[in-house]
């Protein structure tokens, strides 16, 4: 066998084995060390793999149940509480292996791009190469490594990966440059992304974006990281692939990432265009502006060209046809440009968002290739180009990619590529904080670590009258290794989503709209665009609609300190405007609910919710409503009557969400859960400043997540937020922020995104 590598003084080595069944308990993980006989040395592209002769091998056995291999390649089955983690290449049970492993030294010629990355001005990289071979537990020891001795393999030969047994593996670990690809729908892309579209238009103006849901955007993405690339047998024929993040062997550093996207197509960019004209729609517009040229418009089509005009706040240039036309252009090349960057950054972030939460040794990607399929990828594989494979391979062959069964991320909300998966890891009513550690040594006791949080609050099920559900996704990670980390280190972010669906009536999609104004996505004078545009897209047919809000750490770190403050006023509007949409005049639009019920809602949390039972509080808000001129129509009558206490009244209202067993069956969850939300919020704002330890971030989310228990908590928490954004430094502009609806069936579904643009 070419390039094969042998271990010198085995006499010596057997003489130091015990001779007895690989399945005895006395047979230790680390059996020996040995030196390579000789040098070896092979040509791939234009690198040069050395094994040095004297080189250390080592010798390790595994047989049980409880053995730990550092690399990960062999291990226990992962259990299906654990989503986020695949089972290892080779799955310890019946059998005993034994591994192999000895460096390579790997070097490029002058001029040649090697895609492992050196530490050395030299050029010159290290990788550790390991063999696995599969034995009967009860086999002899010294005759298992006799017969492996003579047949030792590497992961950088072709015909050594074509040999390789049913439950057998090559593997090899280098810092690599991987090249890899994601592809995103475009309909993901916009969700709560707008922000880049949104700014080319004058402030308050809506931009309501509407593409079907088919169509994708792929970025390139490169990873600089200590990887193990695996090649194993499940069965004959066929070869499983798979990328692992490396184990630990030596100072660590931080991933690196890259993300460059393809330019839009056609489809995209014309719905782009079209949002951003509104009416009359791209196409009547060029028209109009060619006709302007001609100086033949009549008085109608002047005045929907100035709408149009006004609209792009581009109404100066409308006396120089010229000059309107560059503009014009100018605007066009913008927008593609804005584009491509929503793209560039939502895949970065969101790839950046799923790295981070995968501890060490844990599987990127996981591929089934037939031997013939190895012989063609075998080199783009070693060479870390991916995007190469992916681009090639049957879609069944593609096993895991992030915990995906597909390579077009769908669901890709929020901060992640796949928010679905992680919300498996929530019920409606367990709470569960999942922290992910990076080691950045060998010693995980006192070495540099990296911490990445998973704090996922979601609920699905009746939300209000209908079927959808919530979520708030609580980002906490760290950017590097650090050996005394503190919550200093971490940038943090909050994700809220507002989630209906089914065939909503016209109260419910009026209630979904008003939600989206509360939370100062859309503004009152959308309402009506909006409602009817919904109307069209639906055709009586089945909707969803999700409201989301995505806050990044500057913005957030603001709003901790404002938060902490506990001024009950900011909580009170909140929960005043997140009142019950109803066409009552009291209640039909969030900033009257506000003036309404704002001091009903202070009176509750400055009197600590004492004796505020739903019968007080029917008479509380009846005689409140009597007294309050702006709660009165134009006869002077009632705008909604509260004394009943029927359904969605304030007293019905705190009665469902207030009920709390720790106060003493009093109705004060709502005043206690805002208390413990601004205790949590003060404890962060603390730490950040006093270099809290990282374990406060449990803590702390304990205490914000009680709030996020019932829907109408968090339509209120998101209310407060988005309100005390107005009065920060950034304002509105630093809040993504978007009103989505899909409607339709199959590949017949239209999107229709909305957000209103922010001043700068």
């Amino acid at each position: 066998m070419p390039f094969e590598w042998k271990l010198a003084s085995l006499d010596e080595l057997k003489g130091l084995l015990l001779a007895t069944p690989l399945q005895d308990s006395q047979v230790r993980v680390n059996l020996a060390t040995v030196k390579v006989e000789q040098p070896i040395s092979l040509g791939l592209e234009a690198l040069s793999f050395v094994v040095d002769g004297g080189a250390e091998t080592s010798i390790e056995a595994f047989n049980a149940p409880g053995d730990v291999d550092v690399d990960g390649v062999i291990g226990e089955a992962a259990t299906q509480e654990d989503v986020l983690k695949l089972s290892p290449p080779l799955v310890l049970g019946q059998d005993a292996w034994l591994k192999y492993g000895v460096r390579a030294r790997a070097k490029a010629q002058a001029g040649a791009t090697m895609p492992f990355l050196s530490a050395s001005a030299s050029g010159e990289v290290t990788l550790f190469v390991a063999d696995y071979h599969v034995h009967s537990l009860t086999e002899q020891l010294r005759d298992a490594i006799n017969k492996d001795t003579k047949n030792l393999r590497l992961p950088l030969v072709l015909d050594h990966v074509l040999k390789l047994q049913p439950k057998e593996a090559l593997s090899f670990q280098a810092r690599t440059r991987l090249e890899t690809s994601v592809s995103l729908r475009w309909a993901d892309v916009f969700t709560s992304n707008l922000n880049a579209l949104s700014r080319l238009l004058p402030a308050g103006t809506l931009l309501g974006l509407k593409t079907s849901i088919g169509a994708s955007v792929v970025g390139s993405v490169t990873v600089s990281d200590d990887f193990i690339l695996t090649f194993s047998r499940e069965q004959a024929g066929a070869m499983v692939v798979s990328v692992q993040k490396g184990a630990v062997r030596g100072p660590k550093l931080a991933a690196q990432i890259g993300v460059s996207v393809e330019a839009a197509g056609a489809e995209v960019i014309d719905a782009a265009l079209n949002a951003l004209v509104g009416l009359p729609g791209l196409a009547q517009f060029e028209a109009l502006l060619d006709k302007l040229a001609t100086l033949q418009l009549n008085e109608e089509e002047k005045k929907v060209l100035r709408l149009a005009l006004d609209r792009l706040g581009l109404s100066d240039y409308e006396a120089d046809a010229s000059a309107l036309k560059k503009a014009w252009e100018d605007q066009k090349a913008k927008a593609k440009q804005a584009l491509t960057t929503m793209a560039a950054e939502k895949i970065a972030a969101g790839f950046q968002y799923e790295y981070a939460r995968l501890s060490d040794e844990q599987t990127l990607l996981r591929l089934v290739l037939s031997d013939e399929q190895l012989k063609q990828f075998h080199t783009p594989l070693v060479m870390g180009r991916l995007s190469q494979v992916l681009g090639k391979i049957e879609p069944g062959a593609l096993r895991s990619y992030f915990q995906q069964a597909t390579r077009t991320l769908n669901e890709a909300w929020g901060f992640s590529l796949g928010f679905s998966k992680w919300s498996l890891l929530h019920s409606q009513t367990q709470k569960k904080l999942q922290r992910v550690t990076q080691y950045g040594s060998p010693d995980r006791v006192h070495g540099p670590k990296r911490y990445a949080y998973v704090g996922l609050r979601s609920y699905e099920g009746g939300l209000f009258q209908d079927r959808g559900g919530w979520s708030i996704d609580f980002k906490c990670d760290m950017g590097g290794f650090k050996s005394e980390p503190t919550v200093r280190d971490f940038d943090f972010g909050l994700y809220m989503l507002l989630r209906r669906n089914g065939k909503l009536s016209d109260e419910s999609l009026r209630q979904a709209i008003d939600e989206a104004i509360v939370w100062h996505v859309l503004d009152d004078a959308d309402e009506e665009q909006v409602f009817k545009q919904i109307r069209d897209a639906a055709k009586g047919g089945p909707v969803e609609v999700r409201l989301e809000v995505k806050l990044a750490d500057t913005l957030f770190r603001e709003l901790t300190s404002l938060v902490a403050f506990g001024q009950p006023e900011f909580f009170a509007k909140a929960l005043a405007r997140s009142m019950p949409w109803s066409s009552i005049r009291a209640r039909s639009e969030p900033e009257f609910r506000q003036g309404v019920y704002a001091p009903l809602w202070m009176a509750y949390l400055t009197e600590k919710a004492k004796d505020w039972t739903p019968q007080k509080a029917a008479q509380r808000a009846a005689a409140w409503l009597k007294q309050d001129r702006i709660a009165k129509g134009v006869g002077g009558e009632v705008a909604f009557w509260e004394g009943t206490g029927r359904a969605n009244t304030f007293a019905d209202v705190l009665d469902k969400n207030s009920r709390l067993a720790d106060v003493g069956g009093m109705y004060g969850g709502t005043y206690v859960r805002w208390q413990r939300l601004v205790s949590g919020m003060a404890r962060l704002r603390d730490g950040l400043v006093q270099g809290a330890d990282p374990t406060l971030i449990d803590s702390v989310f304990s205490e914000l997540e009680e709030l996020w228990l019932v829907s109408f908590h968090v339509k209120a928490f998101g209310a407060m937020l988005l309100d005390l954004s107005t009065r920060s430094v950034q304002g509105l502009k630093a809040v993504e922020r978007t009103f989505t609806v899909v409607a339709g069936t199959g590949e017949q579904q239209t999107q229709l995104v909305f957000s209103a643009s922010r001043a700068e």
